[in-house]
């Protein structure tokens, strides 16, 4: 049998070996393993049959299509997209390659100079009918080659997948311009294959640094795609729910006003009732002080922040909580009233759902602003149980399962406080939270 077409079976081999390593962050099929394994045998049937002519642009070709054929096996074995499937088909030819051109490099170092690969893929320097020293050791040398390169792969790259979770990739565009330039990479290297050097050390080398440069910099480009499609999901989210918090600082507004309306209407004709029906002064009292309960407005000198301080002080004399605030509300005037309602809206959310959890009489929140030259803090601090594990940026990490959704209003908190220049940060010590906002309130020359 050709070298070719051995060669290319190999390829296979390791095209399949690649993707199985991506399949494994993914959402699989049922009978994934049959799935897998026929499709390989299937395809290797494919590389056995396809003519062997040696020219660089049909052996290009006939890599290619392997590559092509790969696409729709990996969407009959994962339960993905196409783009999700297309990305990691790309990424693992990628570091296929890659392989090859770092495997090349380390055997032609043991063979004096001279590349088994260049002259047209392993033709005639070895025969695999003898297994002399020779051969097991260029064996060796490859395998060892990309394994090395595969687990590298897997730490550097693969890992940052995250495992059954939708690979977000909103620049379509930039994919297809990996996949040409990936082309061009393996046009490129047939040439030297076939035309080039193969007892040139220089020209393997060269080689090699080109193929690592060329497909490390489309790994870092494809993988960096990832993580600007987490970024600007989370920034949609963001601006979603600060929209909604406006909505809903609107809505709150309206109601309390409307409730401290009715609440001073109902005193008023609680008084008129009382002397023409002979109340006595306890039972007045007493009634009066239920409404007093929903007439709970909050005067800290800012009108956004008393909406929200009133409305989560009426949540927590329902739930028992005890919420005391020293606020200088004229110190928050240069920001904009989204930003007061959903900072402190979310702050207090987190300290309300946290104190649920401890006895009613453990229950107390305390909010602290403060305006110190040109810079303003801004404290929330609560008691709290059980563990609590703090990120490299000083916030809670999420408990909840679902860590898309959950623990936005901490990032959006953090975006509110870069925003007007500042840092957000949390503490935790002796079972006690302390949330610390501090931000400039210094007016943008």
């Amino acid at each position: 049998m050709q070298m070719l077409l051995l060669y290319r079976m190999l390829v296979v081999v390791e095209l399949f070996v690649a993707e199985f390593m991506f399949a494994m962050r993914l959402h699989r099929r049922k009978l994934f393993s049959l799935r897998f394994i026929c499709c390989f045998v299937a395809e290797e049937c494919v590389a056995l049959l396809l003519p062997a002519y040696y020219n660089a642009v049909y052996t290009s070709f006939t890599f290619f299509l392997l590559f092509l054929i790969s696409v729709p096996i990996m969407v009959f074995c994962c339960n993905e997209s196409w783009k999700t499937v297309f990305f990691c088909t790309i990424a693992a030819y990628t570091m296929q390659h890659l392989a090859y051109g770092i495997s090349n490099f380390f055997m032609t170092i043991v063979n004096g100079g001279e590349s088994p690969i260049l002259g047209m893929y392993f033709e005639g320097k070895f025969d695999l009918a003898k297994m002399d020293l020779y051969t097991l050791l260029v064996m060796a040398i490859y395998a060892f080659s990309y394994f090395s390169a595969y687990t590298a792969f897997y730490y550097l790259y693969i890992r940052k997948i995250k495992p059954k979770e939708e690979i977000r990739i909103k620049n379509t565009g930039v994919m297809l311009v990996i996949g040409f330039a990936l082309i061009v990479d393996i046009l490129l290297n047939s040439i030297i294959v076939y035309h080039g050097q193969d007892r040139n050390i220089l020209t393997v080398l060269m080689n090699t640094v080109y193929e690592t440069l060329c497909c490390g910099f489309l790994l870092s480009i494809q993988f960096g795609l990832i993580k600007t499609g987490e970024l600007k999901n989370e920034l949609d989210v963001t601006q979603y729910l600060l929209r909604e918090k406006e909505k809903q600082y609107n809505i709150s507004k309206d109601n309390i006003e409307l409730i401290n309306l009715k609440c001073h209407d109902l005193r008023h004709q609680i008084r008129s009732i009382s002397k023409q029906q002979g109340l006595s002064a306890e039972n007045v009292k007493e009634i009066e002080k239920v409404i007093s309960i929903y007439d709970a407005a909050v005067r800290t000198g800012n009108e956004v922040l008393d909406t929200i301080l009133t409305e989560k002080s009426l949540k927590c004399k329902r739930d028992g909580i005890t919420l005391a605030c020293v606020a200088d509300g004229y110190a928050l005037e240069f920001m904009t009233a989204a930003d007061v309602y959903s900072l402190f809206g979310n702050a207090l959310e987190n300290a309300m759902e946290a104190v649920m959890l401890l006895p009613e009489k453990s229950r107390n929140i305390s909010v602290a602003v403060h305006k110190v030259g040109d810079m303003v803090s801004v404290n929330v601090t609560n008691p709290f149980s059980g563990a609590l594990t703090l990120d490299d940026g000083g916030l809670p990490v999420t408990t909840k399962e679902d860590k898309n959704f959950h623990g936005i209003g901490l990032r959006s908190m953090c975006k509110i406080a870069e925003k007007y220049g500042g840092i957000c940060s949390a503490s935790a010590e002796n079972d006690v939270f302390v949330l610390n906002v501090l931000m400039s309130c210094a007016k943008k020359s």
